[in-house]
Parts: C-alpha cells; sequence; structure tokens
C-alpha cells in the first residue's frame, strides 16, 4: 500500500496585473514575467484534475499497455485544449513543430508513460526505425548512468525519441513534455547555448501561468491516481526507465526508477 502523495504546494504567485511568470523548469524557480490573459478559472482547473485523478485510477487498475496509452492521450489533450485557449486569447506561444531546444533536457517519467512510449513506438514504427530508437535509449540510459543529474541537465543529451527534428511517440509524450512550453525561442535557444547556466536567472524563460497551474494540477491529480490503483506515484528518468522497461517488460508497474528526474 502505497503512502499518498502530499499536496503539491501552490504555484507561487504572479505580481498583481499578471498572469506569467519566468519559470525554469530544470530547477522548478519562478519569478515575475509578463502579463498573459488567463483562461482557465482555479474550479475550472480543480474540476478537470479530479475528473482525471478517477478516469486514469479506473484505467491503470487494469494494468494494460493501452489504458497507459489512453491516460497519457488524455493529459496531453486537457494540455493541448488550454495551449489552444490561450492561443485564442492572444498568447504569443514560441513552441512549433522543428523547434527542439527542450529535446535535450532532463525528463522525468512515471512507469505508465514509459509503457506507453514503448506501446506506440512498437504499433507505429517499422522494426527497424524502432531499433534504432531502441539502440539510442539504451546508449543514452548507459551515459546517464554515469552522471549525476546535475551533470545530465548541463549536457544537453539529446532525448532519444527525437527523429528528424520530431518527437517520434508525440501523441503519448510524458506529461512533463506536453506541458512545458515558452514565449521565447531566443530564451530557449540561449538555455540550449548555455547549458551550464542550467537552474539560474540566466537561463530561465517567460511561460504561461494558467499553463503551468494547470500542468502541476494534473502532475497531482496522476499522483493520486496511480496511488488509488496501487501503483507507485515517483518518476524515473526518462531513458534509464525505458531500458527497465525494455529489459524486463512483464512486471511494468513494479519499476523502480534507478533515479530521481
Amino acid at each position: 500500500m502505497y503512502a499518498r502523495p502530499r499536496a503539491r504546494a501552490a504555484a507561487r504567485a504572479p505580481r498583481a496585473g499578471t498572469g506569467g511568470f519566468l519559470y525554469d523548469a530544470r530547477k522548478n524557480t519562478t519569478s515575475p514575467s509578463a502579463a498573459v490573459q488567463r483562461t482557465a478559472t482555479p474550479s475550472d482547473t480543480r474540476t478537470t484534475a479530479d475528473r482525471l485523478r478517477r478516469d486514469a485510477a479506473a484505467e491503470l487498475r487494469t494494468r494494460e499497455a493501452r489504458a497507459c496509452a489512453t491516460v497519457c492521450r488524455d493529459v496531453d489533450t486537457m494540455l493541448d485544449a488550454e495551449f489552444a485557449a490561450q492561443r485564442a486569447s492572444g498568447a504569443k506561444i514560441a513552441c512549433a513543430a522543428g523547434c527542439t531546444f527542450c529535446c535535450h533536457q532532463r525528463v522525468g517519467v512515471f512507469a505508465h508513460e514509459a509503457v506507453a512510449l514503448r506501446r506506440d513506438l512498437r504499433q507505429r514504427l517499422s522494426a527497424s526505425e524502432y531499433e534504432a530508437i531502441e539502440h539510442r535509449i539504451l546508449a543514452n540510459a548507459r551515459t546517464i548512468d554515469g552522471w549525476t543529474p546535475e551533470q545530465h541537465r548541463a549536457a544537453n543529451l539529446r532525448c532519444a525519441l527525437l527523429v528528424e527534428g520530431r518527437c517520434a511517440a508525440y501523441d503519448v509524450r510524458p506529461s512533463a513534455c506536453a506541458r512545458y512550453h515558452s514565449l521565447s525561442r531566443a530564451r530557449c535557444e540561449h538555455a540550449f547555448e548555455h547549458p551550464q547556466d542550467a537552474g539560474t536567472p540566466r537561463n530561465s524563460r517567460p511561460a504561461l501561468a494558467a499553463v503551468q497551474e494547470l500542468g502541476s494540477a494534473l502532475e497531482s491529480a496522476l499522483e493520486s491516481a496511480l496511488v488509488d490503483a496501487g501503483l507507485r506515484p515517483v518518476k524515473g528518468e526518462l531513458h534509464q526507465t525505458l531500458r527497465a522497461l525494455i529489459e524486463d517488460p512483464s512486471p511494468w508497474q513494479g519499476i523502480t526508477p534507478s533515479s530521481a528526474p
């Protein structure tokens, strides 16, 4: 029986009259930024998170790979809807296909997210395409084994799932990737070119507070859903967790991440 995760601390409130802040996901630091229009109310966010917790727990109790993919798609759809609403309200989100600066960061995933990724890759790709990605996953995992998390964050290691400038499993991408965004491509490029400054104000980026708050609420809901389903509400590094699944896919629900994100 796993202990229920503590409620996640509320995001730091933006300055009066603003709805955004500079946010560095590598160290989870925030500071005020330019004003952005808010589209979701706290009540909307709670309702969405409560629905995710209920539905995800029901799916994950089945211990089926299909259910893992369903949960991931649900989370991605919720975040995509918020991004679309923000864009419709005038937010200048810089993210676009082919922009891959964030695909060189350290990413933490839940076990069910790793299951969904592997299932999607194996179903959609040819055998040779999948084998090439699996080879990169294992190579990256071995490299990361020799690093501290800080060294990894400063390394700009390319994600093994990045193929020709696009995510090979975008439709079931982890929640950490789905919520990540920026209002400035230039800031992302600067952070990519200066990885030694990870976790400092020099590498912070402007982001939307409403999206960050929704992302945090959905993450807390996922943690609770995992507990409700009798699973571990913990994350491991993307490549290392995928390697554990590749080496022994049968007991995926018992995967113990080899390191924290």
